[in-house]
């Protein structure tokens, strides 16, 4: 049915994302797709930093020229990492 080869088609995009970012075989097509979804909004991807790196819970956000940057890293214990150079996400 044409319900069956839309969820195939999903199945086989999901999986190239997942080729691409082997960390993703590690979560639901359902996180999957929040993530993916999210991917231009960085500070909504917070919630979802654990789940792609279990050590650390949010990212440190700025911007520059009106580009999202990260900036360092919190840890799930709430310690700060600051990256020694900032991170454009909007070509991440």
């Amino acid at each position: 049915t044409c319900l069956e080869e839309i969820l195939k088609s999903l199945d086989v995009y999901l999986e190239t994302k997942r080729q691409i970012f082997p960390r993703f075989y590690f979560m639901s097509n359902d996180d999957m797709l929040k993530i993916l979804g999210l991917s231009k909004n960085p500070k909504a991807m917070q919630p979802h930093m654990e789940k792609c790196f279990g050590s650390i819970k949010s990212l440190k956000l700025d911007k520059r020229e009106n580009k999202p940057l990260a900036t360092g890293m919190i840890s799930a214990d709430g310690e700060i990492t600051a990256f020694i150079f900032p991170v454009e996400l909007d070509k991440a």
